[in-house]
Parts: C-alpha cells; sequence; structure tokens
C-alpha cells in the first residue's frame, strides 16, 4: 500500500512540475514579443573641450520612445540609461545636436524609435581667464 500512496504523490509532483514548466513557457513567449515604452532620460553633456563653458541652460531631459524585445525594455528602468552627447570638436557659438544621433547606453536589441526634442540647443562660449 504505501507504494501506491507514493505513485500518487509522484504524479503530483509530475502535474506541478508541468504547470510550472507551461507557466514558464508562457512567460518567455510573451516576453520576446517585441513592444515599445516611452522614457525620460536625464541629459549628459560630456567631452566639453578646454577652455570653453556652457553659457545658459542646456536641456535637462529628452523623452525617448524606444521598441524591443518586452523582457528587455521591462528591465530598462533598472538600468543607468541617459542620453549622452559628445562635445569633443565643439566650437564657441550655438550648438544644435540631432538627438536621434545621440548615444543612450541602450542594449543592441533596443531601438531608438523617437526623440522628443528632435534637436537639442545650447550655447557654448568661451571661459574668461
Amino acid at each position: 500500500m504505501t507504494a501506491h500512496v507514493k505513485g500518487r504523490e509522484w504524479l503530483k509532483g509530475v502535474k506541478v512540475l508541468s504547470v510550472l514548466l507551461s507557466v514558464l513557457i508562457w512567460l518567455s513567449v510573451i516576453l520576446e514579443r517585441p513592444g515599445e515604452m516611452l522614457l525620460v532620460l536625464p541629459v549628459n553633456l560630456h567631452r566639453m573641450p578646454a577652455g570653453l563653458k556652457l553659457d545658459g541652460a542646456a536641456p535637462a531631459e529628452v523623452e525617448v520612445v524606444v521598441a524591443g524585445p518586452r523582457i528587455l525594455l521591462f528591465l530598462l528602468p533598472f538600468h543607468q540609461t541617459r542620453c549622452d552627447i559628445d562635445l569633443a570638436g565643439a566650437q564657441p557659438g550655438l550648438q544644435q545636436v540631432l538627438l536621434k544621433e545621440a548615444e543612450f547606453n541602450l542594449d543592441p536589441e533596443i531601438k531608438v524609435v523617437h526623440v522628443a526634442p528632435a534637436t537639442a540647443s545650447f550655447v557654448l562660449a568661451a571661459r574668461e581667464k
């Protein structure tokens, strides 16, 4: 009689395992489907040439719509995602940078769909000595 009880417990374990496995397969299929997400990212100006300074305000944030697998989109808020604008080689005066070409520090499978505003404008001036 104990063999019969052990057999039933084993069957219950197999049923629980099969339900758990089917839920995991369902989640993997759902999370691999493509999706879109709106992110509000801080703007980071880096590699400012020596002898130049920011004159006035630079854009603080940018709205970016990204597309990619949902699992990667789900994990994006946990990463240090930002909009990096490289100022190497910049000259004094009005700078207009197309933000679609900025670096967003994203996974290669995630694509930038839309950026608002499309350009960032700010003024660089020579530092006073």
